[in-house]
């Protein structure tokens, strides 16, 4: 699919409609026209996504996501001056002036534990490369001032009066001539102290000179830059796309996931697939158990069955089995219509004061058919988490999907279930 969208692109004149969905580039524009998504990722995982050697060209209503970010990787690169309207961005550009100089942001804003039943401020920097505005449809927290100027701006974030045990998450939207997008997450508890401006999030200037003299320096190399990346990208186009729609993990063995990468396995959707979870070592005795929820549409398991862990070893549907080792066998062909997703969730059994993923070192997951391992994802960055969803499986228009989600929660399983629409007392 993802020649289609490139040969979409080389062929289309004027206004290029993209299909919905997720697809992997390098791609490539090379005349004048307007691409328009409708429900579009571009991404790729370690190189330039988009790549932009022609004037007169339109970006909208897209997605650009680069995946594990190098330092000579961009989200999107282009030699001649593009018009971008509603296009949302993760990773650096290059070729779109004070755009270049926003670094990597940090995308995971935690609030931590605070105080319930009583308002909360918090403070946060955000550099900006030009006039912008922050927007949330977090309906508990407000942002002064929503208005930012050029360069690094403080940001108060007023959490009103919510009840204990409450889980905020939601997002933060910043829109310069990208929008770039922040996660806030925190949760409210009779026991914490009131946070009053606490600082959260800073931003490092030195960084951001260094990218304004880079930016600078590239200003005379950008079009070899742009010639030497169209090279890549022509001769890596047929490698990475024909393999990876017949076979994500090549000829030479297991297909390595990064945090956030999505890929198809609708080519595995025909026999039982088998998720497995292990780890380099561990430093105390912790008893890791799996636990599959299978979501609708809301994002909700509608009943018990629709569950399965050491406790409810099975779905009616035979869509999940969970087995003696603790692997759990999914068949995607019994998945019932209703089911939209399939989360993977792994957590520490009854986890004791000083019980967490930080104990554990380089925790994986492994997806095996045949006995043949195709898939692995390792979590990284993990400290007092006791449950983590490692990945989902969802539908898509093309098929099944995996996403590798590597997100934690130290308030435990509960919390999750919760949820997910499930009571766990």
């Amino acid at each position: 699919m993802e020649r289609v969208i490139q040969q979409k692109i080389d062929s289309g004149n004027g206004i290029i409609i993209l299909p919905p969905g997720e697809y992997q580039g390098p791609f490539y524009i090379n005349h004048p026209c307007t691409v328009e998504g409708n429900g579009t990722t571009l991404w790729n995982r370690g190189e330039t996504v988009l790549v932009v050697a022609s004037a007169g060209v339109t970006l909208k209503n897209l997605r650009i996501e680069l995946i594990d970010r190098a330092a000579d990787s961009f989200s999107v690169c282009s030699s001649e001056k593009v018009s971008v309207e509603n296009v949302e961005i993760i990773g650096r550009t290059s070729g779109f002036g004070n755009e270049d100089t926003v670094p990597d942001v940090n995308r995971q804003m935690k609030l931590g534990r605070f105080s319930a039943d009583t308002k909360n401020t918090f403070i946060f920097e955000v550099y900006s490369p030009g006039f912008s505005t922050l927007e949330t449809d977090i309906r508990d927290i407000t942002l002064e001032p929503p208005d930012l100027m050029p360069g690094i701006n403080r940001v108060r974030l007023t959490v009103s009066s919510i009840p204990a045990g409450t889980f905020l998450f939601g997002d933060i939207i910043m829109h310069s001539e990208f929008n770039r997008r922040f996660y806030i997450q925190g949760a409210a508890y009779n026991s914490e102290n009131t946070a009053n401006d606490m600082l959260i999030a800073t931003v490092d200037s030195d960084e951001i000179e260094t990218l304004k003299k880079r930016v600078s320096a590239m200003e005379s190399e950008r079009k070899e830059l742009i010639k030497t990346i169209f090279a890549q990208v022509s001769g890596a186009e047929q490698s990475i796309t024909e393999c990876q729609k017949q076979n994500p993990s090549g000829n030479e063995g297991t297909y390595i996931l990064s945090r956030g990468e999505r890929i198809s396995i609708e080519q595995y959707s025909g026999d039982v697939i088998k998720i497995y979870m292990s780890h380099k070592s561990v430093s105390q005795d912790i008893d890791i158990d799996p636990y599959a929820f299978m979501l609708g549409a809301d994002g909700i398991t509608s009943c018990d069955d629709d569950f399965v862990f050491f406790g409810n070893r099975d779905t009616v549907s035979g869509a999940l089995v969970f087995n003696e080792d603790k692997s759990i066998e999914v068949d995607l062909k019994k998945v019932p219509d209703h089911i939209k997703k399939i989360s993977f969730v792994y957590s520490i059994y009854k986890p004791g004061p000083l019980d967490n993923f930080s104990k554990v070192k380089e925790p994986f997951v492994s997806v095996s058919q045949n006995n043949r391992e195709i898939l692995k994802y390792t979590a990284t960055e993990l400290f007092a988490e006791t449950t983590i969803i490692f990945f989902e499986i969802y539908k898509h228009s093309s098929g099944w999907k995996i996403n590798a989600i590597g997100q934690g929660y130290k308030e435990g399983l509960k919390r999750l279930c919760a949820g997910y629409g499930l009571i766990v007392s």
